[in-house]
């Protein structure tokens, strides 16, 4: 390769890196606004299609979680990546949410949350609070468990070299979860099966981020591969009423537009014509878009905007606006700084050290 063509690579690669924080900071900044109408008329204005901002998350995960695959020279090595890249942020917001959640409760004799136990503390700290039965302790911990079902998924393919039929496994699931809703529509059998493995409600968006993923990098099989992103948005159109909570603000016919929009969003992406959406503030907000999509939600709606309306009477979009998210913008940049920056980085560097991926890559790189 010359010196050109590496050069248009690089920066082609850099470019996708921009977009993507782009739409991950379009994705937060829509679930927050959501979160602050949502329980108001005022999510009629529109604020309440940022319910499906998780959907566009999901769709993300799947391009970026199947693309660092591809760049991990073993199982053990994505499985550090992924917790050194989430747990520190993810920690400290959960500690954060705790802490204000026994002040409301204890302090301020809150009589609307239920106490926190310990347990609940610690069961939410391991992600895997929903199999644990303990409740998430702000809202958005939901969709953690769905992300790290996705994960060990991917990561027991890769394990054993069975990523080649990545294509096969999805069109079945989908197509299997889709059938479900169709045949079994309202059943308790349905229902049983998404409770038990939540991810098959928006396995359709993960794949349909892997088909991305393939497109953007191989420009091969087009006809196919677009194929099966239709087969993708239809099927999970279908499991409108079975994944999250877009079914209680949105329409199913809401609900297929936006899922449209995302996934129009991407064919832009994928064909090199996103870069409009791409400035400081989708930047700066999706530098953000870990830790602000963790800590707003507790913290401005159970906290910051009542006792801002309720208390000192003051107008809920001067609270909302002028107020509260300057509250979480400030909180989720101080994470980033002080935590999911250097903390993940440092995380990584000893677990790696410990388990000896360090050392295992400098003997293949020395054998070469």
């Amino acid at each position: 390769m010359d010196t050109a063509q590496k050069s248009l690579k690089g920066l082609k690669k850099h470019n996708r890196f921009k977009e993507l924080d782009a739409l991950r900071g379009i994705a937060a900044i829509m679930v927050v606004l959501f979160h602050f109408t949502m329980d108001r008329p005022e999510r009629n204005l529109g604020f309440k299609f940022g319910v499906t901002g998780v959907d566009l998350f999901f769709i993300i995960s799947g391009f970026v979680i199947y693309m660092s695959l591809t760049k991990v020279k073993s199982s053990l090595e994505f499985a550090i990546n992924r917790i050194s890249r989430l747990y520190p942020t993810y920690w400290v917001c959960v500690t954060v949410t705790f802490i204000l959640i026994c002040i409301k409760v204890y302090l301020f004799k809150s009589l609307v949350l239920h106490p926190p136990s310990l347990w609940d503390y610690l069961a939410n700290m391991t992600m895997f609070q929903y199999y644990l039965g303990a409740n998430d302790l702000d809202g958005p911990y939901w969709t953690m468990i769905i992300e790290m079902i996705f994960y060990i998924g991917v990561l027991i393919l890769f394990k054993f070299h069975l990523l080649k039929y990545i294509n096969i496994l999805g069109i079945t699931i989908s197509l299997g979860v889709a059938g479900l809703t169709v045949f079994f529509h309202d059943h308790a059998f349905a229902h049983q099966i998404f409770k038990a493995i939540p991810l098959l409600s928006f396995v359709p968006l993960f794949f349909a981020g892997i088909i991305f993923y393939n497109i953007y990098e191989y420009k091969d099989k087009l006809i196919a591969r677009y194929a099966m992103l239709l087969m993708c948005l239809v099927c999970q159109i279908s499991l409108y009423h079975y994944g999250g909570t877009s079914w209680w603000y949105l329409s199913q016919a809401e609900y297929a537009v936006m899922l449209t929009i995302y996934f129009l969003l991407f064919v832009l992406f994928v064909s090199g014509k996103l870069k409009f959406v791409v400035n400081k503030i989708t930047l700066f907000l999706g530098k953000l878009s870990f830790p602000l999509y963790l800590i707003h939600q507790f913290v401005a709606i159970r906290f910051v905007i009542p006792a801002l309306t309720n208390k000192m009477n003051l107008n809920y979009w001067a609270a909302s606006f002028l107020v509260a998210l300057p509250v979480v913008l400030i909180l989720a940049y101080l994470i980033n700084r002080y935590v999911e920056i250097p903390v993940s980085k440092q995380m990584r560097k000893k677990l790696n050290s410990i388990s000896g991926v360090n050392a295992i890559h400098k003997a293949a790189n020395t054998s070469l």
